[in-house]
């Protein structure tokens, strides 16, 4: 019984040889294979075999390179005109006979990009033995294997990473040119310190401005909280000058106003040097 493939391999290489038949034959590609067809290495079979296939198809490593059977098959499908294509799992250079024999012959790596070699390697191979390819069929199972013997996995995996690095570092960038910057929030020693006014209380001329602070230092009394009172015009009724060691249980100040006229409150926390870290226009309600 004749078939389309013959798939020429190192032993070392026979979990891998098989997947590619599997892969074959899930294609419509029925193929040659000596670990299943030929166990006992008759030569006149896989001679027979091998001149009567329309593909041959080389599983290339740093193992097969060297192998005297593997040359023998090689130039046994060359020197009857058989097609061969070379399906390289490894990085690495021909020297010798092989160097000869493949220097005109189609060469697929089976990497960076595994599923989308061996799809490939099915397409070629399809339109080698004359069954063109419609939607190939690649299981994850043999991507998943070649994916584990990819020389180039390292890189993947940081190309993977980069991937998923490169949105996260945008949405950080955007938090803070859109939510931190426009918040007035500025970096000290201690990181990150903010404060913002939460609620204003009224009760005649007495006003109690609430507030909350987001990592508050030890040495808060370095750092200084401006309040002032303004009218609907924007005129300052009343200022304030404190440091931040006076904020106390959620209160930024409290006290009495000369008049009742303030509609909101302007509030900003700065550094020692004037650097603003926070800063906000809070609508007294």
């Amino acid at each position: 019984m004749n078939r389309d493939v013959y798939i020429c391999y190192d032993d070392k290489q026979e979990e891998i040889s098989e997947a590619i038949c599997d892969l074959f034959k899930d294609n419509n590609i029925q193929s040659w294979i000596k670990s299943r067809d030929f166990p006992s290495n008759d030569a006149d079979k896989i001679v027979n075999a091998i001149a009567t296939s329309k593909c041959f198809v080389l599983i290339l490593s740093n193992n097969s390179k060297n192998s005297n059977h593997i040359i023998t098959e090689t130039d046994i499908a060359f020197s009857r005109d058989i097609p061969i294509l070379v399906f390289a799992i490894d990085e690495l250079k021909l020297e010798g006979n092989l160097e000869f024999i493949l220097e005109t012959q189609t060469r697929i790596s089976s990497f960076p990009n595994s599923k989308k070699q061996l799809e490939t390697l099915v397409r070629k191979t399809s339109d080698i033995v004359g069954k063109p390819a419609g939607n190939v069929k690649i299981d994850s199972r043999y991507v998943s294997l070649f994916e584990k013997i990819n020389p180039k996995r390292r890189e993947n995996n940081v190309k993977k990473y980069v991937k998923i690095a490169i949105p996260i570092a945008i949405v950080l960038v955007l938090i803070y040119l859109f939510v931190i910057l426009p918040m007035g929030q500025n970096t000290t020693e201690n990181g990150v310190f903010s404060m913002n006014v939460t609620g204003v209380d009224v009760n005649g001329l007495n006003y109690v401005v609430h507030g909350e602070s987001f990592n508050l230092p030890g040495d808060a009394d370095k750092y200084f909280m401006n309040i002032r009172f303004l009218d609907s015009k924007d005129n300052m009724i009343f200022e304030v000058n404190s440091t931040a060691d006076e904020f106390k249980s959620g209160i930024i100040w409290q006290g009495n106003l000369p008049s009742g006229n303030a509609t909101h409150v302007g509030f900003k926390l700065t550094d020692k040097g004037g650097k603003i870290l926070s800063k906000e226009d809070y609508k007294i309600k």
